[in-house]
């Protein structure tokens, strides 16, 4: 019942993109701060003191800038696959929670949530099938108790004895405490 496929690769758009660009603005970040703290050594460390003339430093930076975006554009490809890669491995078992507990709202209780090898938050989707079992035995029981009231009311109508009357609704009352007894309310 709780069996759930993605029918699109790209299950939340929003969040995909907000996760991605985060991780891209942080590879462009650390490598603008690298860049800085390499151009700044060269104007500043006594292993380039052999180079006599402003155009010599210059033409170093140069061959860094002409060779530095390489690396940067190779990380971002490999960091934007990874955290798609990742994204996926989290999102897909959060995607399948939302539609059971939409299921269990809806009053479709128990079942089973299936995830694909390797993703996250296996724990939790455990804690919420167990939950949701939970939750079908409950009312299982409770259905259990209401046929047998049910039953017993169906008797007590063609009951004339008072005495026997009194104490069947007395045993009626009993059971119908017990429906529900299993939860407890937080205000």
């Amino acid at each position: 019942m709780f069996y759930l496929l993605r029918k699109s690769f790209f299950v939340k758009p929003k969040l995909l993109f907000k996760y991605v660009v985060y991780a891209l603005l942080t590879v462009v970040f650390t490598s603008v701060c690298i860049l800085v703290v390499m151009r700044r050594t060269i104007y500043t460390t006594a292993a380039l003191e052999n180079l006599v003339s402003e155009a010599e430093i210059r033409a170093v930076q140069s061959a860094i800038m002409e060779s530095w975006w390489i690396p940067v554009i190779i990380l971002l490809v490999v960091i934007g696959i990874q955290s798609l890669i990742r994204f996926h491995k989290i999102i897909g078992p959060i995607y399948a929670l939302e539609k059971v507990i939409a299921l269990i709202k809806g009053g479709h209780i128990g079942g089973h949530i299936s995830l694909r090898r390797g993703d996250e938050l296996k724990e939790l989707a455990l804690e919420v099938e167990d939950m949701s079992n939970a939750l079908k035995s409950y009312v299982k029981k409770d259905r259990i108790i209401i046929a047998e009231i049910s039953d017993e009311l169906d008797s007590i109508a063609k009951l004339s004895n008072q005495e026997e009357f009194k104490n069947r609704l007395t045993g009626l009352k009993n059971k119908l405490s017990e429906i529900t007894s299993d939860f407890k309310l937080n205000d």
